[in-house]
């Protein structure tokens, strides 16, 4: 993230806006202990309380703690607009995206691993099914469930060597209860991706809203799983590509066209059914689509933090840097008109 502040300092130098980093605290004194960055490193002062605040706490320990929730009463008392106020997870995101009739086409059925009867009735309808944790990331800890031969093959992202059967439904729930460890995880059906050369591929689209508080693209890159993996993750060894330039490689060019417009329009649409039906504000969504093997476009995720990794030369400043501050600029606007 250094880099990505970095960034972000110096494009708001250019803009003539005050820019810094604020830890978790309480704002009862009305001022905040800030960081700007200096010749040693990032060097703490005493500074006024921002008129927003971009969450970008990485923790989701610290996010469901005490001092937090008081943070965001303050921040409502003081009525300081914070966005993107929390991690999502999979399970309410699916249970917020259902609410709206045009995506439900586009959303593999999903259900929370709980209860042994649902359980049972899912794995009945399908073959293929991911078990995913319901607040994970990166690809990690996620198995693929196929029925072979009569048993179950359990297989788990970033470890391909070790493979394990069930053989019968009740051994399978229970050796997923284990794996489960209490934590709460999610059944997904399982789709039948688009590959090239043996490798899964997705799309994260990087989404942000404008001046007019309506959703743009920012990018799109095309993830392209190692061969035999589970999931194309880049954390799991995946690789990246632009992703219009990779839809042109893999298709004629009006295909090409016709594929991009269907995953922007169903990422912008996506966002929109978020906004409007959580309670947070959001002015940034990295969103995973893919295709199945008709291009029919599917959503993975929706992810709350997307990552900063450098990825890339630019000759300024990477788009989500200015996007993310032109959105401040909206909300302070919208706020003191």
């Amino acid at each position: 993230m250094e880099k990505f502040y970095q960034e972000m300092k110096s494009y708001c130098n250019q803009q003539g806006i005050p820019f810094y980093l604020v830890k978790l605290q309480s704002l009862q004194e009305g001022v905040v202990e800030g960081y700007l960055p200096g010749q040693d490193g990032w060097q703490t002062l005493s500074l006024p309380i921002p008129d927003v605040f971009y969450n970008r706490i990485h923790s989701r320990k610290l996010e469901e703690s005490h001092s937090f929730k008081l943070f965001k009463t303050e921040l409502e008392e003081r009525s300081i607009p914070m966005f993107n106020g929390r991690f999502l997870s999979k399970h309410d995101v699916h249970e917020l995206l259902i609410l709206e009739d045009e995506l439900l086409p586009n959303l593999p059925e999903t259900i929370l691993f709980n209860e042994k009867e649902s359980f049972l009735r899912f794995i009945e309808k399908h073959s293929v099914i991911y078990f995913k944790p319901a607040s994970g990331s990166q690809g990690r800890n996620i198995c693929r469930l196929m029925q072979v031969a009569g048993k179950w093959k359990i297989e788990q992202s970033g470890n391909l060597q070790e493979v394990h059967f069930a053989d019968t439904d009740e051994k399978l729930y229970e050796t997923l209860k284990r794996f489960s460890r209490k934590q709460s995880f999610i059944l997904q059906k399982g789709i039948s991706l688009f590959e090239t050369e043996q490798r899964k591929v997705d799309f994260r689209i990087l989404l942000h809203r404008n001046d007019l508080l309506e959703w743009k693209v920012s990018s799109m890159v095309a993830r392209i799983g190692d061969p035999g993996t589970i999931v194309s993750n880049l954390a799991q060894g995946g690789l990246m590509k632009n992703g219009p330039d990779f839809l042109k490689e893999a298709f004629d060019l009006q295909d090409a066209s016709r594929i991009y417009q269907k995953l922007v329009r169903l990422a912008k649409n996506t966002a929109q059914a978020l906004v409007e039906n959580h309670d947070d504000s959001f002015g940034e969504l990295g969103i995973d689509l893919a295709l199945d093997t008709d291009t029919h476009p599917w959503i993975i995720e929706v992810n709350s933090k997307p990552s900063k990794k450098f990825q890339g030369n630019y000759e300024t400043f990477r788009p989500s840097v200015k996007s993310i501050i032109d959105f401040m600029l909206a909300l302070n606007r919208e706020n003191h008109p």
